[in-house]
């Protein structure tokens, strides 16, 4: 029988809200912290530390016996991972606590806990490990949380970091659900959360596309992000029927970014400078309908400043962008009105960031979504375990239906890729409005 969360998911939340988000204390102490040498809890809903163990007895000399046959080490294996799976279900959080990103690594950890308070029962173990931000770290938190016989893990935060953990967990066959969004690094058993660019250009060149929007152009940075973004809308327009007129691609330390605009544009240069009051030529036509500007932050505001400079305005052409759109500072960028984005629902990441807010004082950063979404997903599988213990095999995280988490609707894919839900989104001057809600359910994606 396929594995559903969906409705679980939303009678959790229901539960919580009206719980109220007084108990930090109380939901720390859920979480069983375990950090490297030297470490100590962060100073933020600290996760409760395990005690010491206890020096070990000296035993008595015993005589020496002969060493166990290959079959009795295989039947001693398999007994103790026998064991390890029908005991309390164990699973490893490996977060940068320390280093550059340990304020992300902090925002990170407090989702989690609140995942573990609002939705595991008292048998579930979250194992927290330092990685220090590094692949090398990671590795040995990888290690580490193998000894200590974890069945699932939950990060690492870096495309780097997570690949240097995926030999490991191939070969001690546990999945492993990273909070990345490097695509380059999914592969079978190691899923990548982070929300990538590529299917939410997807959804907004097929939006494009049902709106009678034939022919594109790109305006991209020449960085990662804007070869995935190129990629992305090629493969769409491909799929769709649409046309790509042209891409550019920009120097993201460039001082002046019209000359790209220009050539964009196919723009001999500036507009004329114009007297008060005179009229002035009309502006050459334009061989695109719609351009993919895939970008964030104040760079984004300075390329935008220069299509409207260069007059390739939202009156003749329609501004596409990502996620990272969905800020309220580019919001509230006039250059940017009526420009269309695709992000996932905004109504669960709401009431998650309230909820949030009040149990730390502070906003959630949006990767915090993930650490919650996939604390929560391990904690409702173990808390559904069988006579056989917590089933986190690649079959049921794989499950065809998803689950609904605090972006929406998510399923991970065979191949380590994560599928999402969704909406349309067009920039307005009090935020971003829904032009096309997400999907609720897979059902719909497919339909």
């Amino acid at each position: 029988m396929p594995f559903r969360v969906l409705p679980v998911v939303a009678l959790v939340l229901a539960a919580f809200a009206l719980a109220g988000c007084e108990q930090t204390n109380e939901l720390t102490a859920k979480v069983a912290g375990i950090f490297g040498p030297g470490q100590s809890a962060p100073a933020s809903a600290p996760p409760k530390a395990l005690p010491p163990a206890a020096p070990a007895p000296v035993p008595e000399a015993k005589p020496a016996e002969p060493p166990p046959s290959a079959a009795s080490e295989a039947g001693a294996a398999a007994a103790a991972e026998s064991a390890a799976r029908k005991g309390p279900p164990r699973v490893a959080l490996l977060l940068p606590l320390t280093g550059p990103n340990a304020g992300i690594g902090q925002a990170l950890l407090d989702a989690a806990t609140q995942a573990v308070f609002e939705v595991a029962d008292d048998d579930f173990v979250l194992l927290v490990r330092d990685t220090g931000g590094t692949p090398a770290g990671a590795a040995a938190a990888m290690d580490w949380a193998i000894e200590q016989q974890a069945r699932l893990v939950v990060g690492p935060l870096l495309g780097a970091e997570t690949q240097a953990v995926a030999p490991r967990a191939h070969a001690a066959g546990v999945a492993v659900l990273s909070f990345s969004n490097d695509r380059s690094v999914a592969g079978p058993g190691v899923f990548t959360l982070g929300i990538a660019p590529q299917d939410a250009i997807a959804r907004t060149v097929e939006f494009a596309r049902s709106r009678g929007l034939e022919r594109f152009a790109a305006l991209v940075p020449n960085n990662g992000l804007g070869q995935a973004s190129e990629r992305a809308l090629r493969t769409s327009l491909a799929s769709t029927g649409g046309e790509l007129v042209r891409v550019e691609r920009y120097d993201t330390g460039a001082l002046d970014y019209a000359p790209f605009v220009r050539r964009l544009g196919q723009l001999a240069g500036p507009p004329p400078r114009l007297a008060r009051g005179e009229l002035g030529p009309p502006p050459p036509e334009l061989d695109f309908e719609a351009v993919l500007v895939p970008d964030f932050g104040d760079r984004l505001a300075q390329v935008v400043a220069q299509l409207h400079g260069n007059e390739i305005d939202p009156a003749r052409v329609k501004y596409l962008g990502i996620p990272l759109w969905n800020d309220p500072r580019t919001l509230r960028e006039p250059s940017l009105q009526g420009g269309w984005f695709a992000d996932t629902a905004a109504a669960p990441r709401a009431a998650f960031d309230g909820r949030y807010r009040a149990t730390f004082g502070r906003a959630a950063p949006r990767v915090a979504d993930l650490a919650y979404d996939a604390v929560a997903l391990a904690a409702i599988i173990a808390n559904g375990k069988g006579p056989d213990g917590a089933d986190f095999s690649l079959a049921t995280l794989t499950a065809d239906s998803g689950f609904a988490g605090v972006d929406g609707i998510f399923r991970l894919l065979p191949g380590g890729l994560v599928e999402r839900g969704y909406a349309v989104l067009e920039v307005r001057r009090d935020g971003a409005y829904v032009l096309s809600p997400a999907p609720e359910t897979f059902e719909a994606v497919g339909n």
